[in-house]
């Protein structure tokens, strides 16, 4: 069985071995945008017991291949990663987005008048969406590109605040995501109004969990490779 280090970092755990973020999503560790945190640290905060973690996180080698997400990435080149984050989480994310828009629509038309932290979450997740639709159109166009390019020509340099700049951005979808997480109650599927905002409820934590995963294989896969591609040739 894996040994696993303490003062390894959230993020580099999920890179090694995908099938660890959905125990770091049931604990409530933050392995995309905190993924620069240390395991020690983050269970520390959370008050989880660390050689418990460490023990399960080492268990999960043993989970059947078959039960992989489809999220197992290391090996890709940096033109992969991208391609396979479009593919992957763009595209879905974007018919996701508006079947939850949908959702929000029909429950707040519904319960909204007795009901107001509705509205509430509806107005919250129209902003969210507005601004990951222009992020991940900013990806596609400009990020992306700029990645490839180092791929290409890692002689070439890469252009930090485009990448520092990226990442700020996904520390600000992180936290919206916690709002949305809260005003719905931790999305709990018992407390639901009715049939449609079980499902309501089912599709935000669907999409935080994703969400989670995109960032994640930017920050820590995707990004970490292009810096060093790029600083091993300067």
């Amino acid at each position: 069985m894996t040994t696993i280090d303490p003062q390894a970092r959230l993020g580099d755990l999920v890179a090694e071995d995908s099938r660890r973020a959905e125990l770091f999503e049931r604990l409530g560790l933050d392995y995309c945008c905190g993924g620069q945190r240390t395991l020690a640290d983050a269970c520390g905060e959370r008050g989880l017991d660390i050689a418990t973690v460490t023990t399960v996180l080492a268990a999960v080698e043993a989970t059947p291949a078959g039960a992989s997400d489809g999220h197992v990435v290391p090996d890709a080149t940096i033109g992969e990663l991208c391609d396979h984050i479009i593919t992957a989480h763009h595209g879905p994310l974007r018919s996701d987005m508006q079947r939850i828009t949908d959702l929000l629509a029909t429950v707040v038309r519904v319960h909204g008048a007795d009901h107001d932290e509705l509205a509430d979450l509806q107005e919250r997740f129209a902003g969210v969406r507005v601004d990951l639709e222009h992020h991940m159109l900013e990806e596609e166009q400009v990020i992306f590109p700029a990645c490839l390019a180092v791929e290409h020509d890692p002689a070439a340099g890469l252009d930090e605040g485009l990448i520092a700049g990226n990442e700020h951005e996904h520390a600000g979808v992180g936290e919206a995501l916690v709002a949305l997480r809260e005003r719905a109650d931790g999305y709990d599927t018992e407390k639901a109004y009715c049939g449609t905002h079980r499902a309501l409820l089912g599709a935000l934590d669907a999409f935080e969990r994703d969400l989670h995963q995109h960032i994640h294989e930017e920050n820590n896969v995707l990004f970490p490779r292009v810096r060093r591609l790029a600083a091993a040739a300067a």
